[in-house]
């Protein structure tokens, strides 16, 4: 093909999406995202977008602070928008007030008129409303094809499932699900387990004072230490376990309420410490584990890198002792789960690091479309 094909991107976060685009042959014409941190981060890394400039602008077009006439002519847009209107619970209407960036998105389509687009989001805008988003989108003359994915037939090492929407022009060519996205006999590649994907990585650094600005990749393999109260119990917690596995006695009280009343709680594994020979449950946007980030597993370090610790060794009277103190996930590592090549860094605080990649498109998902797209559509 002579001319690249354009894309521009909304929502664009750090640029997880967009890295998929532009590493097969997309030429970026501008990204927008209204988190600042997203923003400076996706500028960093602009030599791996085609050095094409992000910025920090509010898309809800009510604020006024994108101008629709100096949007370029693209040929597709890319973008997530949040809808929390479509939560599983719930009456899921299109126009339900929450889903006003959904519709702001519609309403760039519409004006910029790409030959297709790409929306990604959370399963609740699935098959329960499916039929409301493709009446939407053929309001404005797009024909939509709606995919549920699950990253590990991708071969990416977490158990994430995101919604795909891919719309093309009415008269078009309409989009086809990809066939890996059928199942195995398809295709569907066998995803690295957590130690494949960071073995290979040294010892990480506890810090209060985490690097801001990193100048090699691992200087977001740092960690913020668990509080004393925390490594009181989980220090306790096996690789594949969770709090309820930690002696009682060691739990805050919190913990010992739910622990004596499971079904009350409706039994929540809270606490949960990853098993590094399986694949990591979705990547959340922070590595607190009292807020649903999950424990880093209980490794010990060699020359070459991590070595999966035998919780076996260190049981004594049927409580099991990490010989290591236990952690969070470094920004650096979950990098490495949601596949950004190590020369993509990262600055700012650790949670912002750690927020931004936790939102991201996997990069490989991102690949599948970037083809699928280009395959069925420009070629």
């Amino acid at each position: 093909m002579k001319n690249k094909v354009t894309c521009l991107s909304l929502f664009s976060g750090c640029g997880g999406l967009d890295l998929g685009f532009t590493s097969n042959g997309y030429k970026l014409l501008a990204a927008f995202d209204h988190w600042l941190p997203a923003v400076q981060n996706h500028n960093k890394n602009k030599n791996l977008f085609g050095g094409a400039k992000a910025l920090q602008k509010s898309l809800r077009l009510v604020d006024q602070e994108i101008d629709l006439n100096s949007l370029p002519s693209a040929d597709i847009v890319l973008g997530g928008p949040p809808c929390q209107g479509y939560s599983f619970a719930g009456k899921q209407e299109i126009d339900d007030p929450r889903n006003q960036l959904y519709l702001d998105f519609k309403t760039i389509v519409a004006h910029v008129r790409p030959k297709a687009f790409l929306m990604e989001n959370v399963r609740g805008l699935e098959r329960m409303a499916l039929q409301q988003i493709e009446q939407s989108f053929s309001e404005i003359d797009y024909n939509v094809t709606v995919q549920r994915v699950k990253a590990i037939d991708l071969g990416i090492p977490q158990r994430r499932e995101r919604v795909i929407i891919v719309g093309t022009q009415v008269g078009q060519k309409k989009f086809k699900e990809p066939e890996i996205l059928m199942g195995g006999l398809f295709g569907a590649i066998q995803p690295p387990s957590i130690f494949q994907t960071i073995m290979d990585l040294p010892r990480p650094v506890s810090s209060k004072e985490q690097f801001e600005t990193s100048g090699s990749y691992l200087d977001d393999h740092v960690f913020l230490p668990l509080s004393e109260l925390e490594q009181r119990f989980i220090r306790h917690i096996p690789n594949g376990g969770y709090y309820g596995d930690a002696p009682r006695e060691t739990l805050p009280t919190r913990l010992q309420k739910i622990y004596d009343n499971p079904l009350a709680y409706k039994s929540p594994r809270l606490f949960p410490k990853a098993e590094p020979e399986k694949t990591a449950q979705t990547i959340p946007a922070s590595t607190s584990p009292s807020i649903g980030g999950v424990l880093a597993p209980d490794f010990t370090y060699g020359a070459s890198g991590a070595v999966i610790i035998d919780s076996r060794k260190y049981v004594k009277e049927g409580v099991y002792t990490s010989p290591e103190p236990s952690r969070r996930f470094t920004p650096r590592e979950i990098a490495r789960l949601q596949g950004f090549p190590d020369e993509f860094l990262f600055e700012g605080s650790g949670s912002a690091k750690t927020k931004m990649i936790g939102n991201a498109v996997p990069i490989k998902m991102a690949e599948l479309f970037a083809r699928e797209i280009m395959k069925q559509l420009f070629q």
